[in-house]
C-alpha cells in the first residue's frame, strides 16, 4: 500500500489542523505520564527486592519476592510501548503540521495505528483472562 497517488486529493483544512494540534498536545501529555509510570515501575523493580526483607519482618509473612519483582518488570514493559507509540505520534504530528509534510504525517498516523493495535491486543488479552479468573475463583472456593 505504497501507492500515494490516491491520497493526493485529501487535504487537511485549518480546523482539522487545529484539532490535530490539540490531539498531539494531549497525546504528548498522556505519553509523558506513561513514561513517568514506566519510571516508577522500574524503580519498584529495583527497590522492592532491597526492602522486601523489612516488609517480610513487618508483616511476619514470606513474600514471593521474585514473582512480585517480575510482575513490576512485566508491567513496566507493557506500559513502555504504548507510551512510546503515542509520544512518536504526538512528536511527528506537531512536526508535520509545522513543516506541512505529508510523509511525516503518514509516519505519525502509523505510530497512532501501532498504539491502537497494541492497546486493542491488550484489551483482548484482558477480556480472555476474565473468564479464566472467574472459573479459577469458582474452582478454588
Amino acid at each position: 500500500m505504497n501507492d500515494t497517488a490516491e491520497f493526493k486529493d485529501l487535504c487537511i483544512d485549518k480546523q482539522s489542523k487545529i484539532y490535530l494540534k490539540e490531539i498531539a498536545m494531549w497525546g504528548k501529555f498522556l505519553a509523558i505520564l506513561g513514561f513517568i509510570k514506566f519510571g516508577f515501575l522500574i524503580l519498584y523493580t529495583i527497590v522492592f527486592p532491597l526492602i522486601s526483607h523489612k516488609l517480610e519482618a513487618y508483616l511476619n509473612y514470606d513474600l514471593p519476592v521474585i514473582g512480585i519483582t517480575l510482575f513490576f518488570l512485566f508491567m513496566a514493559v507493557i506500559v513502555y510501548f504504548p507510551s512510546s507509540f503515542l509520544y512518536c505520534f504526538a512528536r511527528c504530528t506537531k512536526r508535520a503540521l509545522k513543516q506541512n509534510d505529508q510523509d511525516i504525517m503518514r509516519h505519525a498516523f502509523q505510530s497512532l495505528k501501532a498504539y491502537y493495535r497494541y492497546v486493542g491486543i491488550l484489551v483482548i488479552v484482558m477480556l480472555c483472562m476474565y473468564p479464566v479468573a472467574i472459573i479459577t475463583a469458582i474452582i478454588v472456593y
